[in-house]
């Protein structure tokens, strides 16, 4: 099938493509993406305390940023032991990742490696 695009390519000698011509505003665009994801990091830290220490992210996290369950809990306005429950989940459901991600300070992709 053979889509219109506004793309053009360059193809070498070798017959295969070497770059494609992609108008300005799709390069702004697809520059604006590069750069929001360069801003969402995972320090070392993290990544050991939940592959070593085998913490799940969400207890690495809170350990990392030297976090109580009962401030972390006080955050969310829930109950210490129903804050536990969350971090103890291997998959914890979206909606649980967000809220803590905000209790946290972080962006959600951060709770989610």
């Amino acid at each position: 099938m053979n889509a219109y695009t506004q793309y053009s390519r360059v193809v070498g000698s070798d017959g295969k493509t070497h770059y494609y011509l992609v108008p300005v505003e799709d390069f702004q665009r697809l520059l604006a993406h590069t750069k929001q994801d360069e801003q969402i990091t995972i320090p070392n830290t993290v990544v050991k305390l939940h592959l070593l220490d085998e913490l799940s992210v969400i207890a690495a996290w809170r350990t990392y940023l030297g976090l109580t369950q009962e401030e972390v809990a006080h955050r969310l306005n829930i109950s210490q032991a129903a804050y536990c429950q969350m971090e103890k989940a291997k998959r914890p459901r979206q909606a649980s990742r967000k809220r803590v991600a905000q209790a946290l300070g972080l962006d959600e992709q951060q709770l989610s490696f």
